[in-house]
Parts: C-alpha cells; structure tokens; sequence
C-alpha cells in the first residue's frame, strides 16, 4: 500500500520516474479527471533523459483541445516497474486514471483526515 497526503485540498503520492539509467523520486497529484498516465515537467524530462517521440492530442479540464509532448518513462511503485507513456508540459508531476488503472490500484482519499491511500 502507498500513503500519501492531502496538502491544500490537493491529493499527493511519490512515486520513482526513470529512464535509462537516471531516476528521480517525485511528488505528484492525483488528478482523477485526467485520463492519461502520467505527465511530467519538461526540467523532468531534460534530466532524466525522456526524449519526446510524438505528439498527443489533450482536451483540458476547459473543453480546449491541445498538442502535447509526449514520450516514454519507467514508473516504480511498490518495487513493480513498468513503462508509461508520459505527457511533457509545465508544472507539477500529474498521475491520471490510466497510470492507477496499469498498477491495479484502488485510490483512496480522506478528506478529513488528509490522508492519501493507494492499494492493490
């Protein structure tokens, strides 16, 4: 099981990011209206070494459809590795349903408490 926090109304986990032999350890949202995988920030990407090889068509949360960057990564959780497909845009690193879905987790998350669970 992964435990993570509320922190400002904002569900947070960690989780390793890698690519070929660079890995990182980051913070990330859960954001259960994005239906994607994973999508990091372009510094991210520079420094693990994530090589844009397409571009994917996005609708954001205002109806607004957008290209994005897109590439591959490693994602490690609880010692299972497994490669994602990774948005590249600014901000902070984002988990979407797919990412939780290719794991099999079950997503938890108590409010009053701020508490994050994510569990197989």
């Amino acid at each position: 099981m992964i435990h993570g926090a509320v922190y400002n109304n904002r569900p947070l986990v960690s989780l390793t990011i890698g690519w070929k032999s660079k890995t990182q350890d980051v913070t990330a949202l859960i954001d259960t209206g994005f239906t994607g995988e994973l999508k990091i920030s372009q510094k991210e990407a520079n420094e693990l070494g994530v090589q844009v090889t397409h571009t994917e068509p996005v609708t954001l949360a205002d109806e607004k459809m957008v290209d994005m960057a897109a590439g591959l990564a490693l994602v490690s959780m609880e010692g299972t590795q497994k490669t994602m497909e990774v948005l590249i845009s600014d901000g902070m690193p984002i988990i979407g349903v797919g990412l939780l879905k290719k794991f099999g987790y079950i997503l938890t998350i108590n409010f009053p408490a701020s508490i994050v669970s994510l569990k197989k």
